[in-house]
């Protein structure tokens, strides 16, 4: 493995795993909110590694849910503290291009892209816009309908405000976001309805998923049956949803698993590269 770093356009570094073993293909796996290289990755990593596929895993800005970074200013690095909890949603694309932009230049003919979680809305989105010819698959994990999410916290919606009126953006509010990852008021509130990012609204029926019919390129989609983003609901009547209005989609609803695969995360990757591999 080489810890790999880049810069984006926003002129900060990120880091990256990178398993590199073939000239031709690579997997690149992006992290859910404040996700890290977890047992998910790993397991992907080596079912890639040994059938011949590289491997690469790259960090963006909302890694982990506090973390150090660095950013080049007038030719000097100087700290930043970056991660979930203070996510410019927005600014994902200066990550995903960095990291898209990386792979171009290593001349690999085959890029499958795989993400979890938030990761799944802003690979809708990146891909939406832009067209790499050398994606040939997208694999989403765990894709997260987050449209009503900040409306279950009622306390941090009227402390954020308040924090945003008093020029406090960074202000990290009393209740946790999804239950682990503590929160500045201006990126709890960037998930608000008009978040660009709701563009898999599946606890919708009338949603019409029109992002997601601008991608070409296969998509599979694996989630699990006790996902706690579902709240109790059937994963196959959400999937559904969206199977009857895209196109080029498959998924497969894995039993016993939650939202992060846990325990079932080597059974997850042997599904992941059998459909890499088709």
């Amino acid at each position: 493995m080489e810890e790999i770093k880049i810069i984006n356009d926003n002129n900060i570094i990120l880091k990256g795993k990178y398993f590199k073993v073939s000239e031709k293909k690579c997997c690149i796996f992006f992290h859910g909110f404040a996700g890290h290289f977890g047992s998910m990755a790993e397991d992907l990593q080596k079912k890639c590694n040994d059938n011949g596929i590289s491997f690469l895993f790259g960090y963006t800005t909302g890694y982990k849910t506090i973390y150090p970074m660095k950013k080049k200013v007038n030719g000097e690095k100087i700290e930043i503290v970056q991660g979930g909890c203070y996510e410019n949603l927005e600014n994902y694309y200066f990550d995903y291009k960095a990291w898209f932009d990386f792979l171009k230049r290593e001349n690999y003919d085959d890029i499958y892209v795989v993400g979890h979680s938030l990761a799944c809305n802003k690979i809708i989105d990146y891909f939406s816009k832009y067209e790499i010819d050398e994606v040939k698959k997208i694999v989403m994990l765990a894709p997260q309908d987050l449209s009503k999410i900040i409306y279950t916290q009622k306390n941090n919606i009227s402390q954020a405000k308040l924090f945003m009126i008093n020029n406090k953006e960074n202000e990290i509010l009393s209740e946790k976001f999804l239950g682990f990852c503590p929160i500045s008021a201006k990126t709890f509130l960037s998930f608000g309805r008009e978040c660009f990012l709701h563009n898999l609204k599946y606890k919708n029926a009338n949603f019409k998923y029109q992002k997601l019919k601008h991608i070409k390129k296969p998509i599979y989609i694996f989630i699990g049956e006790n996902d706690e983003g579902l709240n109790g609901v059937s994963a196959d009547k959400y999937m559904q949803r969206i199977i009857k209005n895209t196109n080029n989609i498959q998924y497969q609803v894995m039993e016993n698993c939650n939202h992060t695969f846990k325990n079932h995360t080597n059974v997850l990757a042997e599904k992941v590269i059998k459909f890499i591999l088709e």
